[in-house]
């Protein structure tokens, strides 16, 4: 999104919102901080004092703050615009009542302010909009969405299904009992992985060596690189199985992880994906009463059964 695009965006939505438009100091605070320019710059660029163009963009961010229904400053207009971009052009938008904040995706009606929804909801990344991990700092936080960048395409779902949670657990609690038994790393749930300032994801289950984890986890408990062993287990959605099945595996090939399991719980199934000439391929597909194994997990054994609820 250009300057000027975001300029016609703000003036459109304050037309039909407030019925009011930009004058012309206000537009040119609004195009000059867009491309980062200072009060101070922009007032000898149009010849006004500093503190009445600070005042006028004090008075824009508060009208702006109004209009998007959240905090908007200098900072983060751009990350705000587009996210307001990429949500009003998802043909599955609709308002949440009870969370206030555009949401991505097919969003079903929610009850009286309650957490059910009868839709169903699906991941959604709109191409044009570059994202960066610094986006994510601001966006609203919300216990109920995960957000993740993927190529600097950004990813919004709901928290999962109950079973889909229940599947996560089952597997990390087999790995974590070999891992004890072991002691050659560690089980994580749900782990944040920041590869780049343009890919940050939470898969829902790794598997690392402690050697690894040394190298690779952050003051904030973060991974910043890849983990030996990533589980992810599909939700229902077209979209969601794209993300997990060529998105995130292209994603892991190419950051190193050595070994990809991807469960489906509605046809009970498992895909193992190993390195391979150094690109993640499929190795196997696990059925029923299959028994799953690793070399990354010496005397690891299980039937795959065992990961999915009755």
């Amino acid at each position: 999104m250009t300057a000027e695009e975001a300029l016609n965006l703000v003036d459109s939505l304050l037309c039909s919102t407030f019925g009011q438009r930009l004058n012309d100091v206000q537009s040119v605070v609004f195009l000059e901080s867009w491309l980062g320019r200072t009060y101070a710059e922009i007032a000898v660029q149009i010849s006004y004092e500093h503190d009445y163009i600070k005042q006028i963009g004090c008075q824009l961010w508060r009208l702006l703050s109004q209009l998007f229904d959240q905090e908007v400053c200098k900072k983060n207009i751009q990350t705000v615009l587009r996210y307001y971009h990429q949500s009003s052009n998802s043909s599955y938008l609709k308002k949440a009542i009870d969370i206030n904040i555009f949401e991505l995706g097919k969003v079903g009606i929610q009850n009286s302010g309650s957490r059910k929804q009868t839709g169903t909801i699906m991941s959604q990344a709109i191409d044009g909009v570059v994202w960066t991990v610094q986006d994510l700092e601001v966006l609203p936080e919300n216990e109920w969405k995960r957000y993740e960048i993927i190529n600097s395409e950004l990813f919004v779902t709901p928290a999962p299904h109950r079973r889909h949670q229940q599947v996560c657990v089952k597997i990390a609690r087999s790995l974590d009992a070999w891992s004890e038994f072991s002691d050659l790393g560690e089980t994580i749930i749900a782990p944040g992985m920041l590869f780049s300032q343009a890919d940050s994801i939470i898969p829902d289950v790794v598997w690392v060596s402690r050697e690894r984890l040394a190298q690779i986890e952050d003051e904030a408990g973060h991974l910043t690189g890849a983990p030996e062993l990533v589980v992810e287990v599909l939700s229902p959605g077209k979209q969601n199985e794209l993300r997990d099945k060529e998105a995130k595996l292209k994603l892991y090939s190419i950051h190193g992880v050595h070994e990809y399991w991807i469960l489906d719980r509605f046809t009970q199934k498992v895909e193992i994906y190993r390195r391979e000439k150094a690109q993640l391929v499929l190795v196997a597909t696990l059925l029923n009463d299959d028994e799953i194994a690793s070399p990354l997990l010496p005397g690891f054994s299980c039937s795959i059964r065992l990961f999915f609820p009755t």
